[in-house]
């Protein structure tokens, strides 16, 4: 599943890089994914962060990154290393690589990140911060029981006139649709949270 990706020390860089991504969740069909582009001096904690924006997750829940055959997870956690102890730019990684960033062991959601290119920031003038590129769909409720529990959602919400739509209806809310990213939304949000120090 996840290609080739080394680890290297902390080695900085000659020049700032960004690092555009994409990013979707595994065994879901159709699929959910978004497009990002983000500065290589982000740790994997700011990176983590930046996809709990984008797909509408809480932050409630543990997480951790496996790249190559290393694990990094938040401080204090039992892993192989801290994800706010090293960046995007820190690991020896190239357009084509893949690495899994997994949240919430129970629903166990899987994010497969593919490195889409390494490229030189536009203007270094500008603030360095993530970007969303593009997406599709709305990420999945917190706590709506995985993969399975997440199409019997959606295939509960297509019904509405069913007992299980009226409940599943009742407990996402009036306004959540499976079908729909609001990528103006999202985006506006993660430039807010990035200027304000959030991410």
């Amino acid at each position: 599943m996840a290609k080739r990706a080394r680890v290297a020390g902390h080695i900085p860089s000659a020049a700032p890089t960004d690092f555009v991504l994409r990013v979707h969740l595994e065994s879901i069909t159709p699929e959910i994914w978004r497009a990002l582009r983000v500065p290589g001096e982000y740790t994997l904690a700011q990176l983590h962060r930046t996809l709990q924006l984008v797909f509408g997750w809480q932050d409630y829940h543990l997480h951790e990154f496996t790249i190559g055959t290393r694990r990094f997870e938040a401080p204090g956690e039992e892993a192989e290393g801290e994800s706010t102890a090293i960046r995007l730019a820190d690991l020896a990684l190239v357009a084509g690589d893949r690495f899994l960033y997994r949240y919430d062991f129970g629903d166990d959601w899987a994010h497969v990140i593919e490195v889409e290119a390494l490229e030189s920031p536009v203007d270094l003038a500008e603030p360095r911060w993530p970007l969303l590129l593009g997406g599709a769909r709305a990420g999945p409720p917190e706590d709506c029981g995985g993969v399975v529990g997440y199409a019997e959602l959606v295939t509960a919400l297509a019904r509405p006139r069913t007992k299980a739509g009226q409940t599943h209806r009742d407990w996402v809310g009036p306004t959540y649709d499976p079908a729909v990213f609001d990528e103006w939304h999202v985006g506006r949000m993660l430039t807010l949270a990035a200027a304000y120090g959030a991410l």
